[in-house]
């Protein structure tokens, strides 16, 4: 019985082939055309007010795009393909929430981060995130009608947050925040492998150098 588990390729988990994933994504990118625009330079607010040490702001920010990705992407149009996707959007929920309580709760540092490895990782990360993911995506994609961006598509969602929560936290309030982004970023990896994208292998690079980032201190 254990051997028939063996005979299971990564592809045998998601119930989509890469044409209907993909488009997925374009559909849902011409359901909320202009929002991408906002959402983007949103986050860009955000990236600027972390490097300002105005963290509680830039976490409230964070906290809808979380919000909206899940339900727009997740729980709207991928729960009709993959169940789990319900679950998906459930922790995606659950992050905007912690990212607000983060953000009303916590403290700014009173300073900006300077130039320290962390937080030029950080911004990097985030700024990967919020511009460079989409033109990989519509590049190495088919097309700017399949680009994924913050705020609305799960994945560049995640890699800028960890960017600006490299910024705006340390300490347990940081890995706090960053859990639910580097597991989702680990699940949509496998994802993008199954589905054969050429972008695949960014995802993990992009947890490997948060590691090393919050590592390094």
């Amino acid at each position: 019985m254990s051997g028939d588990w063996l005979s299971y390729r990564l592809a045998d988990f998601i119930p989509v082939t890469p044409e209907v994933y993909f488009r997925l994504v374009e559909r849902v990118n011409a359901a909320w055309w202009p929002l991408q625009l906002l959402a983007g330079a949103l986050g860009l607010v955000a990236l600027a007010l972390a490097w300002r040490g105005r963290s509680r702001f830039a976490l409230a920010l964070l906290a809808p795009a979380w919000a909206a990705s899940g339900v727009v992407f997740h729980l709207q149009r991928y729960a009709e393909l993959n169940w789990a996707a319900v679950y998906f959007g459930g922790a995606f929920l659950v992050q905007a929430v912690l990212l607000l309580a983060l953000a009303l709760f916590g403290r700014d540092p009173g300073r900006r981060p300077g130039a320290t490895p962390r937080a030029v990782t950080g911004a990097a990360l985030a700024l990967f995130g919020l511009v460079a993911y989409p033109v990989v995506t519509a590049v190495a994609g088919d097309g700017w009608s399949r680009a994924e961006v913050f705020g609305l598509h799960p994945d560049p969602t995640a890699v800028a947050t960890l960017g600006m929560v490299l910024l705006a936290l340390t300490g347990a309030r940081a890995w706090l925040a960053l859990a639910l982004p580097l597991l989702w970023l680990l699940v949509a990896s496998l994802t993008l492998v199954a589905l054969q994208a050429a972008w695949a292998w960014l995802l993990p690079g992009v947890v490997l150098v948060a590691l090393v980032a919050i590592a390094a201190g």
